[in-house]
């Protein structure tokens, strides 16, 4: 599914006014940007669409040894706007040097990655598909006397991106975005009990208007459960961590330290490291199903694929881009990102591409669901929802409050709890406790969150700080 045949294809037609002696590149990209925000359960606005239309240049000229580094982009594509981003790249490449002797860019025509990364019935009519989601999700309501939504937002981007560079790459293709925010009010009841909620947040490559009747109820669930929920114990204890939970911590630090940036900076570890326990296998997977990293090709052009970061506990590999695979005479490995998280992730042309993880896939075991990991548990915490766990990529380690998790009673699910933190470090020195050193018992099943496809995990122990004994 590579996308319509209109891609827009900015960085072949800025291409043709590239004359130089040196390695550069270009992405091109066109956006348009849909959404619907709700007070209630009411639409209070609707935008889109909002067109942005944009590229970026980036060069590479020798320099002391190094090679110097321009980058600039704009939204002019006239002759004098791009004559403009020319003489500003030109001139960053002054200031701005690299430890490598040369750069190699991919080439040719690369066989694009995967399939699922466009949602059809978005790109053809967005607004319409973005009503359909929104009442179904209004709906999931009705009738909930002691639930209703507060706040929320669907958000979609539809993505025109193309690449062009000094070797004669030419690759495009288009690509769907959707992002939700939503929070979810528990109330009433004649306990007297302040109201309970539970925040919805999530990207993903497509609309499911199908899967929001029994989202919308483990959402109300949850909000209810916050109402009647106690601090939890303190202590050295098991933890079990869903997918949701485990996509806040794992990408973040993963991806930033399994890099070539992170090996410039002597913070990434060695080959053959056992870091965590035998039974944990990570991969990076750039073209795993509808995730939000998910993509024919990274943002050099280089083909999507498959790299292997921990594998029975050991470590694998690195993830590299064109610039610092240079660095250290290897190739690309296809992970070059830009502008990928934060308010930069809309315009993304505007950014320059540094290596990350795509989407993580750690594999499943044989534990089987949140009740047996329980069982397993014994006595403990189930973490269903951290608040930002503050994952530091330099030191490796998180941590977050509880907004709602529930006691693991001799291996059952018990009553719900809330407050206290729950964190550690994700991986640490041979020897050394650590969450993925840790894990005792992994799930059978598989569930994508973000930029994580993984199953629920049993760590024994993890420091959970709370307010009971």
């Amino acid at each position: 599914m590579t996308g319509a045949a209109e891609t827009s294809e900015i960085a072949a037609r800025v291409a043709e006014q590239v004359h130089l002696d040196v390695p550069w590149d270009l992405v091109g990209e066109r956006t348009r940007r849909y959404e619907i925000h709700l007070q209630g359960t009411s639409v209070e606005l609707e935008r889109g669409p909002i067109d942005v239309e944009g590229y970026g240049l980036r060069l590479f000229r020798p320099r002391n040894g190094g090679v110097g580094i321009g980058f600039q982009a704009s939204t002019d594509l006239s002759p004098e706007g791009f004559r403009a981003v020319l003489a500003d790249a030109e001139s960053a490449t002054r200031h701005a040097e690299f430890p490598a002797k040369s750069i190699e860019l991919p080439s040719g025509k690369p066989a694009p990655g995967g399939s699922e990364f466009l949602d059809r019935k978005l790109w053809e009519d967005p607004a319409e598909a973005l009503r359909g989601y929104v009442h179904a999700l209004v709906g999931g309501f009705r009738g909930k006397s002691g639930a209703a939504p507060t706040f929320g937002s669907v958000k979609a981007v539809l993505r025109e991106q193309s690449m062009a560079n000094s070797t004669g790459l030419r690759v495009a293709f288009n690509s769907t975005s959707v992002e939700l925010e939503l929070g979810v009010k528990a109330f009433g009841g004649p306990e007297g009990r302040p109201p309970g909620e539970f925040w919805v947040t999530r990207s993903e490559r497509r609309l499911e208007p199908s899967r929001v009747p029994a989202e919308v109820e483990d959402w109300c669930r949850y909000a209810a459960d916050v109402r009647r929920a106690v601090p939890p114990p303190s202590g050295e204890l098991p933890v079990v961590l869903p997918p949701d939970v485990l996509s806040g911590i794992l990408p973040n630090v993963l991806g930033f330290r399994f890099t070539g940036w992170a090996r410039l900076r002597k913070l990434a570890p060695e080959g053959g490291t056992p870091l965590a326990a035998e039974r944990v296998t990570i991969r990076d997977e750039g073209a795993y199903p509808w995730a939000p990293g998910s993509a024919p090709y990274d943002d050099e052009g280089s083909s999507a694929g498959t790299r292997l970061l921990i594998g029975q506990g050991k470590v694998g590999g690195l993830l590299y881009d064109s610039l610092y695979a240079s660095a250290f005479s290897t190739t690309s490995t296809g992970n070059a990102l830009r502008g990928r998280f934060g308010p930069m992730s809309a315009l993304r042309f505007a950014s320059r591409p540094n290596p990350s993880s795509t989407t993580l896939v750690l594999d499943p075991g044989d534990a089987g669901g949140l009740p047996e990991l329980a069982e397993a548990a014994g006595d403990g915490v189930l973490v269903t929802q951290l608040g930002w766990a503050q994952p530091d990529p330099v030191s490796a380690s998180f941590g977050g409050e509880i907004r709602i998790g529930y006691r693991i009673r001799s291996g059952k699910i018990a009553e719900p709890v809330r407050g206290g933190t729950v964190g550690g470090v994700v991986f640490a020195p041979p020897g050394t406790r650590s969450l993925l050193a840790n894990v005792e018992a992994l799930g059978s099943r598989v569930e994508l969150s973000d930029a994580l496809a993984a199953p629920p995990v049993l760590v024994r122990p993890l420091t959970v700080a709370g307010a009971s004994s």
